[in-house]
């Protein structure tokens, strides 16, 4: 190859293999294999990946992907009740959304840029911690200043995946087809009274059971963990009575009835198994089901 032909290659114009549309050296990315995608192709992908590292066949996928998590957002999350931390907001948020098991980060800055809207199954979550980022004084013995805090999230399927291969059998995780880094959720570049990371966290919390073996100051009774291990041991008995009899007067005992209880039994298994997660997985997979 010529030097002409280079700098024709590297700063000319190139055809979009998406769209095919003409885009410049400041309106495309290179994929895998050589190929390119414009700008205005790649604003239906997550601002959380980077497709240079994606071949054009898991570009095109990730896009059918994306787009029907714009259709679920439109169809589900919008029309669930959410708590948003904080709200309002001026940079990033974290909206949650219990009944569908499901919570989306938004963007204020990337809010004109976004084609589609992009959720995160709450047992998608590997781990989560407050985050607070402060830069050097400028004057030498004067304290360090604030630049920003927020959340940090990591998702399955991001690292050490000896860790995730042991936690996701014991909490019943998914991993995130797409998303390989930590992602930053940036709420406040301004030090406040009111620091909402801390219920963003908090929220967090609640979902994946950290303080559910806790009693409370005037409780007296089992612990939430506690009820939810006896009802998940219960169901377990059940569970085994109900195959025995199944298999002793056959398949045409199995009626829906029995199917329903066996269900509901099943289900107690697994919220106990996965520290209450598994309702929340339940709903993620109802949800999906409706636009698939």
């Amino acid at each position: 190859m010529g030097l002409g032909d280079f700098f024709k290659k590297t700063f000319g114009k190139q055809v979009c293999a998406l769209c095919g549309k003409e885009c410049g050296v400041m309106h495309r990315t290179k994929v895998q294999g050589g190929e390119y995608v414009c700008s205005e192709c790649a604003r239906e992908c997550s601002k959380h990946v980077r497709i240079s590292e994606f071949t054009l066949d898991e570009v095109k996928g990730h896009i059918e992907y994306m787009r029907r998590q714009e259709k679920l957002y439109k169809e589900c999350f919008e029309n669930a009740k959410r708590e948003t931390f904080p709200s309002p907001y001026d940079k990033q948020a974290i909206s949650f959304a219990d009944e569908i098991g499901m919570f989306a980060i938004l963007d204020r800055d990337n809010y004109e840029n976004k084609v589609n809207h992009e959720l995160f199954r709450y047992d998608q979550v590997l781990s989560y911690e407050r985050y607070v980022e402060k830069q050097k004084a400028a004057e030498e013995g004067k304290p360090d200043v604030f630049k920003e805090s927020g959340v940090k999230i990591r998702l399955v399927g991001t690292r050490d995946h000896v860790e995730h291969d042991m936690k996701r059998s014991q909490m019943g995780l998914k991993v995130h087809p797409y998303i390989k880094r930590e992602i930053k959720v940036v709420f406040h570049t301004r030090e406040t009274d009111v620091d909402y990371t801390d219920n963003a966290v908090a929220h967090f919390d609640f979902i994946f059971g950290v303080h559910d073996d806790e009693h409370g100051l005037f409780s007296f009774g089992m612990s939430k963990k506690e009820k939810r291990d006896l009802m998940g041991t219960v169901a377990g008995v059940k569970t085994i009575i109900e195959a025995a009899k199944i298999a002793k007067e056959g398949e045409e005992a199995l009626t829906e009835e029995k199917k329903t209880r066996i269900q509901e039994n099943m289900n107690a298994m697994q919220n106990a198994q996965t520290g209450g997660l598994a309702v929340y997985s339940r709903r993620a997979d109802a949800a999906e089901a409706k636009i698939n």
